[in-house]
């Protein structure tokens, strides 16, 4: 089966690239990481994502994983979103976006419009969790009291930008020494491939799904989705 799927089931839809479904025989717990973030843009917030990466040699099936995005004035998950039953590929990326038409390579639409809070002085953090167990974090932008057990090596990744076009990116793509300050860095948007220093919008697409598997993945895939869900969400962009 191509690992690559299309479809449009509410609330969490699955739309493209970098995803196998469930049916082959994967390891459970593998080193799945957040490595790209982008939650402002020049204007209104309309494009923002948040990278996962796949750095273990074999899929990772993402059965009990939830993305929890936390409020860092009071500690809160103020959204998060589960994801079960989808599959990273080896070496591969799960892109999540707002929209998929302004998001490359977006693999699932969690939202319209703004999703990811500003950070501020007290920054926020997204958190990759396993049930109750933390297993990738990064705190952004600030480190107010409620957000130390996020914030991988005492430190925070810097601010994104609302005024020049980049994300905030592990470099070298995958880095991960635990430290937020250090593994963080000022990027250009690659959505759903490998991350790029500088500034600017350097995504381009990346195994296009054809019409025939996208058919077939909606439907063979509606009993399987309807285990996705969100929760409640609540926004505080600045």
């Amino acid at each position: 089966m191509e690992p690559n799927a299309i479809t449009t089931v509410i609330p969490v839809n699955l739309i493209s690239a970098g995803l196998m479904w469930l049916g082959s025989t994967v390891s459970a717990h593998a080193a799945v990481i957040i490595n790209e973030i982008d939650y402002d843009q020049p204007g209104s917030d309309t494009a923002e994502f948040i990278e996962l990466f796949n750095h273990d040699s074999s899929p990772v099936e993402l059965d009990g994983y939830t993305l929890d995005l936390v409020n860092g004035s009071n500690g809160s998950v103020y959204s998060s979103f589960e994801l079960s039953g989808l599959l990273i590929a080896a070496q591969g990326y799960l892109v999540l976006c707002g929209d998929p038409a302004a998001v490359a390579n977006c693999s699932v639409d969690v939202a319209n419009g703004s999703w990811i809070q500003n950070g501020g002085s007290e920054g926020d953090a997204v958190v990759l969790m396993h049930g109750t167990r933390v297993v990738d974090s990064v705190a952004y932008e600030g480190l107010g009291a409620f957000l130390g057990p996020y914030a991988e090596g005492g430190g925070f990744a810097a601010a994104d930008s609302n005024s020049v076009i980049m994300s905030l990116a592990r470099l070298p793509d995958g880095l991960d020494t635990d430290f937020n300050a250090v593994d963080f860095n000022t990027a250009c948007l690659t959505p759903g491939s490998a991350n790029r220093g500088d500034t600017g919008d350097c995504s381009t697409p990346v195994n296009p799904v054809p019409l025939p598997a996208a058919a077939w993945l909606f439907g063979s895939g509606l009993a399987g989705l309807t285990a996705l869900g969100r929760r409640r969400r609540h926004t505080r962009n600045a």
